[in-house]
């Protein structure tokens, strides 16, 4: 999802990525170098002729529905997923290095509990000592392979 930070809106990914593509169809998503941590270089052109949508309801900047880097974890969802680990008889985390107390803190309650716990990420994590499976692997090339049935 994607929230309008304005008037609180809510689309889906898709939608912002059909009028990303609405806004800038000859817009070439050609890198021209990888930085170590995965991010990668553009020209100055790339950068300054992409258009950026905003909300259609109100003009507002958008965000996608996740928690950044020193952002603060709205407390209900804290509280939820508190609850659901404890309901839970096993705990995957996907695609967190865990280096923050926000998402480290569900892996304490679990190990308190003494569930099983998996961690499919790239490279390490501050919980690898404390998982029973650690996939060193990119998420969204592993995800897909699940059977949930």
């Amino acid at each position: 999802r994607v929230l309008c930070l304005a008037c609180g809106d809510q689309i889906p990914r898709g939608v912002l990525q059909e009028r990303f593509e609405a806004l800038n169809p000859t817009w070439s998503a050609e890198a021209h170098g990888l930085a170590p941590d995965g991010d990668v270089f553009l020209t100055e052109e790339q950068v300054q002729s992409f258009r950026v949508p905003s909300c259609a309801r109100c003009g507002g900047p958008l965000k996608p529905d996740v928690v950044f880097f020193g952002d603060t974890v709205n407390p209900d969802k804290v509280d939820f997923v508190r609850r659901r680990v404890k309901e839970a008889d096993s705990l995957l985390v996907v695609g967190s290095s865990l280096q923050v107390y926000s998402g480290y803190r569900f892996i304490l309650t679990a190990r308190e509990k003494k569930l099983p716990i998996a961690i499919l990420n790239i490279g390490p994590t501050r919980s690898d000592d404390l998982a029973c499976l650690k996939l060193d692997s990119r998420c969204g090339e592993l995800l897909p392979l699940i059977d949930p049935h």
